[in-house]
């Protein structure tokens, strides 16, 4: 049996397949996961971006990240709000498909320095994102957390920085380590999809 599904998944990682899952049903699964959880101070907007690297390689990960926002902004009415966030994703697809390009990813250190690669970037670029484009507020769960901080933080940067890093290393931590692990089960590091 679990020779069937091992044969079954890596079948997915042929290019027209790969480009039809990233195109379809991986950002809409992403996209419906994040809605779900919505009421949740955490994102779960990146697990099958980061499956999507580990496995299919980076180019199609990037195209999850992107329509999985796009799907989420479709959900919430197309206010803009979350379509300049695809930039997370994307870095999260970015350095899942970098690590696992190394073959050396499945060890706990390599584990746990892609998952804090991980978050330093969503923390990074979402406080940015949150700072210079929206002027702190997003209008998600988040902005609680973040104004509780601008208390004491010198700048609505530094508020909405401290606000995202502990919510995005639970975060990437449940996105990044399914995907290392399923890429180490595969052997992907050794016969990772390239796309690119």
């Amino acid at each position: 049996m679990t020779n069937r599904i091992k044969v079954a998944i890596q079948g997915l990682r042929r290019p027209s397949v790969a480009w039809l899952l990233a195109a379809t049903v991986l950002p809409l699964a992403n996209a419906l996961l994040c809605q779900a959880v919505r009421n949740l101070p955490l994102f779960m907007d990146s697990i099958f971006t980061a499956v999507a690297a580990a496995i299919l390689g980076p180019l199609p990960a990037l195209l999850v990240a992107v329509l999985t926002n796009a799907w989420i902004e479709a959900f919430n009415g197309f206010k803009g709000q979350h379509l300049p966030f695809a930039l997370c994703g994307m870095s999260t697809a970015a350095i899942v498909a970098g690590f696992v390009s190394t073959r050396r990813y499945w060890t706990p250190v390599m584990v746990v320095t892609c998952i804090v690669s991980v978050m330093l970037a969503n923390s990074v670029l979402g406080a940015i994102i949150a700072t210079f484009v929206y002027g702190g507020g997003t209008g998600v769960k988040i902005d609680t957390i973040a104004s509780g901080f601008s208390l004491v933080a010198d700048s609505i940067f530094s508020a909405a920085f401290l606000a995202r890093a502990p919510i995005n290393l639970i975060d990437k931590s449940i996105a990044v380590f399914p995907a290392l692990a399923l890429a180490a089960y595969l052997g992907a590091g050794e016969k990772h999809a390239r796309f690119d």
